[in-house]
């Protein structure tokens, strides 16, 4: 069975020889009558579109870009098309279809790689309401773009930055500040920032269409001063509109944000997929070649090892989270390995150089997490302000740059700051990646989205209970992992890393007798406070001792304030090595009883009884 690219190759040939016949010039719509006629349409090629159109005729619209870039047609932009000399040569050169195609094809990824080697950039411009007026059927009509200055006084050409910005301030000063700041970037945009070669994208009546600037800008009178800034386009697809719903992500968030001029330079790549010949064929104008996607390697065979984890299937969990969530958040008692393992994790998976680690404190805010105002020097010496990017802003910088690569950001300590305070108008993009907002401090810029190729990783210590006053949006918008250290991964971790080392197990006898005197999950102790060194006497009676009274009695202390003369006997490094080394169970031992090991059966109370009173 043939595929609808297959009939539509014989079909686009068909275009040339009828505009020959007939002289060189017709509608298109008789075009089509006729192609219709010559190759009728089977069943698949009848299918109704969402914009429609007939699949077979909007897949032939779209090789025809492919004709206009080879310049063997011409099209005006009213619905007429004529053939060009080129046009005539092709047809004498080429009576296989199938080479005409080949022919066609080539000339047009020369014509895209040429476009791609220029300095271009992708713009929207907004022209179904302008002062109350629908103009895009104008533009595609007419083929050009305006936008509305009315109180703009005609400018000359070669005016430069300083003096358009000038009179357009002047001109708009009964603006209020951000307005006029808004206006006059939108004039600048238009003006001075957008070239030809440069793309357009415009929609209407939730259909798109894309164009590329062939000339300079123009000053003229217009009706109610609507559209007295103009520039010359040449429309790619004015006769096949894009359906709005069918269009990659991002593109759809941007193309509903923002101002009257939204620079889209980082979509460029998708925007000229969009159009490109063999773009539409199969899917008549429904699908679309999207730029290569990321994705998020599966972790390492060898991973699991290297973070002493015995089931591999728990690392799978949590890549497919990731995957799935695109924000994780790791959390439990001190010293479980939380920060640890979010940076071996996330160096597996994209490697170090794509990821960027922040710590949360207390003081930590928007301006220090995405962007905000900094003093700088400027050029006279004095001090201005600066808007600087954070780890978050530049991290997706590279990752719209690189959506092939895929990029972690770890946030250590993410609960010790004031998260509704750090993440602002972002807490919205954590759950709708797709989607996008105005920034606080670059709202006339493009709108913002958050890559999907940017992942996230948090750590929360439970020991502080400030995991308790994370609300329910940010709880939403992360999947939490929990480390606890009476479970897996993290419970025997100590013991199979004391194995791999040729050490005795007493360090994780000793955590795990110590925890199960601990009464609150949330105090459990951590392996890493016993792992950091690998030597002989990493369980020595010496550095134990050292261990306890530098890392884990001021932990519990602090933990039993108020309580802790009560409290300690029971936390004694005496008793627990008793316990251990006997294989006694662990009691709250009495005051008074000095650092006596608990022996079983005289007067040995359940795990996490309280303490006797003085």
């Amino acid at each position: 069975m043939s595929t609808l690219t297959e009939r539509t190759t014989p079909r686009l040939r068909e275009v040339l020889a009828y505009l020959e016949s007939v002289g060189g010039t017709a509608t298109y719509a008789d075009i089509f009558q006729h192609i219709g006629e010559a190759y009728p349409p089977n069943a698949d090629d009848l299918e109704i579109l969402k914009t429609g159109a007939v699949r077979w005729v909007a897949a032939l619209h779209w090789q025809t870009t492919g004709l206009t870039r080879a310049g063997w047609i011409v099209k005006d932009g009213s619905g007429s098309w004529s053939i060009t000399d080129a046009g005539r040569e092709a047809l004498e050169k080429f009576p296989d279809p199938v080479a005409l195609k080949a022919e066609c094809d080539q000339i047009y990824r020369a014509w895209y790689e040429a476009k791609q080697a220029l300095h271009r950039r992708a713009w929207l411009i907004r022209g179904s309401s302008v002062r109350g007026t629908n103009l895009v059927a104008e533009w595609l009509a007419s083929g050009w773009v305006s936008i509305a200055a009315s109180q703009l006084h005609e400018i000359e050409p070669g005016v430069s930055l300083e003096d358009l910005t000038a009179a357009a301030k002047s001109d708009y000063d009964h603006l209020m500040h951000q307005e006029l700041k808004a206006k006059v970037d939108e004039i600048v945009a238009f003006v001075i920032k957008m070239a030809p070669g440069d793309s357009i994208v415009t929609t209407n009546d939730e259909q798109v269409f894309i164009g590329d600037v062939t000339g300079d800008w123009t000053w003229q009178k217009s009706p109610g001063g609507r559209s007295n800034l103009r520039r010359s386009v040449e429309w790619r697809n004015g006769d096949a509109p894009i359906e709005f719903a069918g269009l990659p992500a991002p593109l759809p968030a941007k193309l509903t944000s923002g101002g009257t001029i939204v620079d889209l330079t980082s979509e460029l790549d998708a925007i000229d997929a969009l159009t490109a010949p063999q773009a539409n064929t199969e899917g008549g104008g429904e699908s679309t070649e999207s730029p290569t996607k990321a994705e998020l390697s599966r972790p390492s065979p060898g991973l699991a090892a290297e973070l002493y984890i015995e089931d591999e299937s728990w690392l799978d969990g949590i890549w497919e989270l990731l995957v799935e969530r695109r924000q994780v958040i790791f959390y439990g008692p001190p010293g479980t390995g939380k920060t640890f393992m979010s940076r071996a994790l996330a160096n597996d998976l994209v490697g170090p150089e794509q990821v960027k680690l922040v710590q949360f404190h207390p003081s930590y805010t928007y301006e220090d997490f995405f962007e905000g105002y900094r003093p700088a020097a400027g050029d006279t010496g004095l001090i201005g302000f600066d808007l600087k990017p954070g780890p978050l802003r530049q991290l997706v910088t590279r990752a719209n740059a690189n959506r092939d690569l895929s990029f972690v950001l770890i946030i250590d300590e993410i609960n010790r700051a004031n998260l509704a305070k750090v993440f602002g108008e972002l807490y919205f993009l954590l759950e709708y990646r797709d989607e996008a907002v105005d920034l606080l401090y670059s709202a006339g810029d493009a709108p913002f989205t958050l890559p999907p190729n940017i992942y996230i990783i948090g750590t929360m210590n439970t020991a502080d209970r400030s995991i308790a006053l994370i609300d329910s949006a940010m709880r939403r918008r992360f999947a939490f992992v929990n480390l606890d250290p009476r479970e897996e991964p993290t419970h025997s971790l100590l013991a199979r890393w004391s194995s791999d080392h040729g050490l005795p197990v007493l360090g994780a006898a000793v955590l795990e007798n110590l925890n199960s005197r601990i009464d609150d999950p949330d105090f459990q102790i951590g392996p890493s406070y016993f792992m950091r060194s690998s030597d002989p006497d990493a369980f020595s009676i010496a550095r134990l001792e050292r261990v306890w009274s530098a890392d884990i009695l001021p932990l519990l202390e602090e933990h039993y304030f108020g309580q802790w003369p009560s409290y300690k006997k029971r936390f004694s490094l005496t008793s627990i090595l008793a316990a251990v080394t006997v294989g006694a169970a662990p009691t709250p031992e009495a005051p008074g009883t000095e650092d006596a090991p608990a022996v079983p059966g005289e007067g040995a109370g359940p795990v996490g009884a309280e303490p006797m009173a003085e």
